[in-house]
Formats: structure tokens, sequence, C-alpha cells
């Protein structure tokens, strides 16, 4: 040991008492963290793919559900949310505009901005691809016992309060 440095302490898992312990926990978590992003990623995309309809794809109907909550956006902030750059955003309101399920229009106070809206035909294309998933949910959550059920309602909140960061 050199002068003025501390003495070498022992790794954490290297301690008898806890170190096992901490490496069965991480292991454990690992092992949990993989799980639930295989259940996530699947449920996902089999809620989109009830949600989707032969009219738009799934990344189209995020941005169409997006607006249906928001009531407006721009395209920067959609491309920000969907986690697109802001070309591939301005391609998919371009096609969703000549569908006739978006309008775009300059910002009233910023003519540089644009602000985008849902058409009534895509208001009527969210809702009813939200009531095919929400029928999907519904059918399998009819099999399920009413333990089961509460279970499911204790993971969601646990879910949600784990992996949702809360809104600004």
């Amino acid at each position: 040991m050199s002068r003025g440095a501390s003495p070498e302490r022992p790794p954490r898992s290297a301690d008898p008492g806890t170190g096992g312990r901490e490496a069965a926990e991480l292991a454990e978590a690992a092992e949990l963290a993989g799980e639930l992003e295989r259940v996530l990623l699947v449920s996902s995309r089999i809620l989109r793919s009830h949600a989707a309809s032969e009219e738009v794809s799934a990344p189209q109907f995020s941005v169409l559900a997006y607006l249906e909550r928001a009531g407006e956006s721009t395209p920067g902030a959609l491309a920000e949310f969907e986690h697109v750059s802001p070309p591939v955003m301005t391609r998919i309101l371009g096609r969703l505009e000549a569908a006739g399920l978006v309008a775009r229009a300059a910002h009233p106070g910023d003519g540089r901005q644009v602000r985008v809206t849902l058409t009534d035909q895509g208001t009527q294309l969210v809702l009813a691809g939200r009531e095919r998933r929400h029928a999907w949910l519904r059918e399998r959550l009819d099999g399920a016992t009413s333990e089961q059920r509460a279970s499911l309602r204790e993971a969601s909140a646990m879910l949600r309060e784990l992996l949702i960061p809360p809104r600004r």
C-alpha cells in the first residue's frame, strides 16, 4: 500500500454474509427484466395489430391516437413522441394527410410553425381501432378469475409506478 492510500476493502460481493444474496438478487432482477421485456414487447405488438387497420400502419395509428388525445400538435413534437426523425414524421404525416385523416395548417401565432389536427375521418378511425383493441383485451380478461384480475390490477399499478415516468 502506498503512502496516503486507504486500505483496500474487499468488493461487496466478496462479503460472505451479503455477497451471495446480492448476486442472487441481481440475477433474479436480470431474469425478471428479460421476461418483462418479452411480455411487454409481444403484448404491445398484439395490441397494435388489433388497433391498426388496413388503412394505416401501426406507427401511423400511433400518431393518430396521439392527436386524438392531444387535440393538435406540431410535426416536431410528434417526431419526438414517436422517436423518429423529423423527415420520417413528415412522410408519415404526408400519407395521413393524403388519406384525409389529418390536416396541417400554419400556426395562427407563428406562421413558420405547422400544427397538425385530426379530421373527423381520422377521429373515427382512432375510436374504431381503440374499440377493437379494448374488445380483444376484454375477451382475454373475461376468461380470468377474480383473483387473476386482482393480481393484474396490482401488477398494472406496479408497472405504471416503476416504468412510466410522471408527466411533466
